[in-house]
């Protein structure tokens, strides 16, 4: 192949049909009954630091009502009520809750919690009616410590709005430029994705085809051959010369060392003669079923090679070479992981590996076809042809100086050594082969496993040494939707004070890769950002695919309408899984958006459906996105500037 040709294959990652979302087992968040109330704050604080405020509020709850109290734990109680809404979405309860939270403030405490719980709640007291003074309440953000400041300023940014909210957009930006490649994301989202590596495996040898009723035979056969044997050598030596001693000294030493050598040709000759039918049949073969396990594993390997090849420019030639060894690869991939409960994905790393290893051999001039790995060497074939002319020569003289002693006898022998080694000859070598090959693919097996084990140490290190906490991945979507947001303002040239409210609508972009934790709300690859900016004109809708691993983004639509535009919103629950937001305009079709579909999981890894679709709505900041619509849709823009008299103020 040319350097101006292109070369296309399917990658292990590409997606045939409804795609299966890896579920990783793990304790974070996990509570006991027994546990202390500490542990359920814990619990609460990693949920809202993971983008699920929700739960994070019911654990800090939890903590608080058991006693476990302080500024620190009800500065996040505040955080956990506030983060992903807005001052709108909070209802009754929640609002009596910050009430009373904010009567229990203690203005004299020299507390860096307590400070940041002082500065929440005159941020609030800007939003809820109490008139406050949004000048100092930023003034007073800004001098916090920066650990507080910033759960602030990420948690609070539905709440801040107007001039606050462009009082801080500068440092929040550049917050969200320095958080969007922070880490080392670049080089470690995709081991988020990466499913756990399945254990190393080796074929095992096919069990002997031989018996012990074969053995038996071949003693016995042995037996009725070594008599007439005795007997020529007998009449041979009752001749008294020095030639039949010689000739019977000869044949007593090389026949035995002749078999040994022919033996071992014949061993080399049947393996060659296996590997060659075993290639045949692979090549006559069906292909696998389109989307099975055998599929994905043949194309990895087509992928792999192709990415491997020694040399690009001659891509074509080592594939066609290397089709036989790729074709036994697979069968021997599939075969030993099959009938488990290994996924497909699993095996890359392996894939992987076995390809580097037919690489490295390639370049080193080690043989890949069968004839070339189970072929004698030409000294071998010299000596064993050498032994068998020397034997036969022997042999020869013995017969020739046994007939003038004992004719008949000579014969008689003769007739019964040709018989019994018409039968005991192949069945020797068959045994002789088998067990050979028996031993050999052992010793292959053990040499196969460990070299994959020493792999598999190192890949499974490499991936838990780049694994990105829930933490990070939190921080990176964020500051991804952040710094689009902020193309979106640029874009329609606005400015904060001109942005009644805003609400982020993250949905996965498929086909993509799918992960959670357990307990945890689902990540991807890839995203479909959806911004809507309500500004006194109207709503403007921005939408940005998003490619997360790469870290990357592109404009897709961008849609403006007017309040009267929007005429009725709808969220259709197919099942347990798949949640659908129905937005339809007065002059143009029903547009369908799937907020949230999760992937299929295995069976033993799922908590209840419906809290798992919960979580993933929750953290993806649905319910503001939807009591924004659906108020448009109501009500237009009188809903925005209303403030409910049945809604007391949070703070006093």
């Amino acid at each position: 192949m040319t350097g101006g040709e292109t070369f296309n294959t399917a990658g292990p990652h590409s997606f045939v049909g409804v795609q299966a979302g890896i579920v990783r087992d793990s304790t974070i968040y996990v509570v006991g009954p027994d546990d202390p109330p500490e542990r359920h704050f814990q619990v609460g604080v990693k949920y809202l630091e993971h983008g699920v405020p929700d739960k994070a509020r019911s654990h800090i709850e939890t903590a608080l009502s058991r006693g476990h109290d302080s500024p620190e734990v009800r500065f996040h109680l505040v955080l956990a009520m506030l983060s992903k809404r807005s001052f709108r979405d909070l209802n009754r309860q929640n609002r009596t809750t910050l009430s009373g939270l904010s009567h229990q403030l203690d203005s004299t405490a020299d507390d860096e919690w307590n400070e940041a719980l002082n500065v929440v709640f005159m941020v609030l007291a800007c939003v809820d009616g109490s008139e406050g003074d949004p000048d100092a309440a930023i003034a007073r953000l800004r001098e916090l410590p920066e650990t507080q400041r910033e759960l602030v300023m990420r948690h609070l940014s539905l709440v801040l709005t107007g001039s606050m909210k462009q009082g801080i957009w500068t440092k929040y930006r550049d917050t969200a430029y320095r958080n969007r490649t922070a880490d080392g994301r670049v080089n470690r989202v995709w081991v988020y994705f990466e499913p756990d590596p399945a254990q190393p495996r080796a074929q095992t040898p096919r069990p002997k085809s031989t018996t012990g009723w074969d053995i038996l035979g071949a003693i016995l056969l042995t037996a009725a051959t070594l008599h007439p044997l005795f007997l020529l050598l007998r009449a041979a030596l009752s001749h008294g010369t020095m030639m039949a001693l010689l000739a019977c000294l000869t044949t007593v030493v090389f026949v035995p060392a002749a078999g040994w050598h022919v033996a071992r040709w014949n061993h080399q000759r049947q393996r060659i003669i296996a590997a060659m039918e075993e290639q045949e049949s692979r090549f006559s073969r069906a292909s696998p079923p389109e989307g099975g396990f055998t599929d994905h594993v043949e194309r990895a390997f087509d992928h792999y090679f192709a990415k491997y090849a020694p040399d690009p420019e001659n891509r074509t030639a080592w594939l066609e070479e290397t089709k036989g060894v790729r074709r036994a690869l697979r069968d021997e991939v599939a075969r030993i992981y099959r009938e488990s409960d290994v996924r497909s994905g699993q095996v890359n790393w392996l894939i992987r590996f076995m390809v580097r290893d037919v690489r490295r051999r390639w370049c080193e001039g080690t043989p890949l076809r069968p004839a070339e790995i189970y072929g004698l060497e030409a000294m071998t074939k010299v000596r064993c042809i050498a032994l068998s002319l020397c034997a036969a020569m022997g042999s020869v003289f013995v017969i020739g100086s046994a007939f003038p002693e004992a004719p008949v006898s000579t014969v008689a022998c003769l007739l019964l050594l040709g018989l019994v080694s018409r039968f005991s000859v192949p069945l020797w070598l068959r045994l002789h082969s088998e067990q050979r090959r028996y031993v050999e693919e052992w010793r292959e097996r053990e040499v196969t496993l460990r070299g994959r084990e020493e792999e598999y140490e190192r890949w499974w290190n490499k991936l838990a040494a780049l694994m990105p906490t829930e933490a990070e991945m939190e921080k990176w979507l964020e500051a991804d939707k952040t710094l689009i947001l902020n193309q979106a303002l640029r874009h329609y040239r606005l400015e904060w004070h001109e942005v009644i409210a805003h609400a982020f609508l993250p949905t996965p972009d498929r086909p993509c890769k799918s992960t959670r934790v357990k307990g945890g709300p689902w990540r991807f690859s890839k995203y479909e950002i959806r911004i809507f900016l309500v500004t006194n004109e109207g709503v403007r809708e921005s939408s940005a695919d998003l490619d997360f691993e790469g870290a990357d983004w592109h404009s897709s639509e961008r849609y403006n309408y007017r309040f009267d535009a929007l005429s009725s919103v709808q969220v259709e629950i197919s099942n347990e899984h798949r949640y659908t937001l129905n937005i339809t305009l007065t002059n143009g079709p029903t547009k369908s958006l799937v907020v949230s579909e999760a992937p299929q999981s295995p069976a033993r890894h799922e908590e209840q459906p419906e809290a798992a679709a919960q979580i993933n709505l929750e953290a993806a900041g649905f319910p503001h996105t939807l009591r924004i619509l659906e108020g448009i849709a109501a009500e237009g823009k009188p809903w925005f500037d209303r403030v409910s008299e049945a809604d007391p103020p949070a703070a006093a």
